[in-house]
């Protein structure tokens, strides 16, 4: 199927406590103006040579988050600094939904959906591939409301979703859907002061119907790399470009 227009959509998450007060505008770009994605986002779009990248800010306040305000998460944090037990723990990791938070993401996502959709033309074919990474989950299933129905969905990479759980989409609109990050529930996960605590992770909702799957940190990766902020964060990622042509969760155009 020959495309007239293929665009790979980066969707960024929160950028820190000192823009909390900040939300998005909804607003599509070229470029990552905010050096968000570390160039993460360069070895992306290098698999998608035909496809023109763009960005949105899905930042939003802290209280849309499992976290709800900055107290809770400093909490989360320091009590996993001490906790060594490789189980689910309710009273470390802030894992509860927040939906009313989670919701107020996806309407914003669907302005910007509606936003992309102006610069499309109305007679074109036109493929989306998303790349998102934490808060922008939610934004990309706004995103995906808007743009069902007028586009082709391509492949969808989610990194490390927070409150992934909360909703899901018909992900069989997509040729593959990958999810990246800890697996805090597995027996031989690390322990809790190694696991994602921004987003404490959960299946995306569906990923088990979807073409694709769950890809998890390797058992390799360098455990000094790993913590609370370290297992979240895009300057860690580097276990990400470890995925080999030949495995389970290798992606391209």
């Amino acid at each position: 199927m020959s495309f007239s227009q293929n665009y790979i959509v980066f969707i960024n998450g929160y950028r820190g406590p000192k823009l909390d007060h900040e939300i998005t505008d909804n607003q599509i770009r070229n470029t990552d103006k905010t050096g968000y994605w570390y160039a993460l986002d360069d070895t992306i779009a290098k698999r998608f040579a035909h496809a023109t990248p763009l960005y949105v800010d899905a930042h939003h306040p802290l209280r849309t988050s499992v976290h709800k305000t900055l107290g809770r998460a400093v909490r989360s944090y320091l009590l996993s600094r001490f906790c060594w037990v490789r189980k689910t723990s309710r009273w470390v990791l802030n894992k509860n939904q927040n939906p009313a938070g989670f919701q107020e993401r996806v309407a914003n996502g669907y302005i910007a959906g509606q936003n992309l959709l102006k610069i499309i033309h109305p007679d074109s074919l036109v493929s989306i591939h998303f790349v998102c990474h934490s808060m922008g989950y939610a934004y990309m299933l706004g995103m995906i409301d808007a743009l069902q129905g007028k586009v082709v969905f391509g492949k969808a990479l989610i990194l490390s979703p927070e409150g992934a759980d909360v909703q899901g989409r018909d992900w069989q609109q997509f040729k593959e859907v990958w999810q990246y990050g800890c697996d805090a529930d597995h027996p031989k996960a690390p322990p809790i002061f190694r696991q994602d605590g921004i987003a404490p992770q959960h299946p995306v909702a569906g990923i088990e119907n979807a073409p694709g799957g769950r890809i998890y940190i390797p058992a390799t990766y360098p455990q000094h790399r790993l913590g609370f902020i370290k297992s979240h964060h895009l300057a860690f990622y580097q276990w990400f470009e470890w995925i080999e042509p030949t495995d389970f969760g290798y992606f391209c155009e």
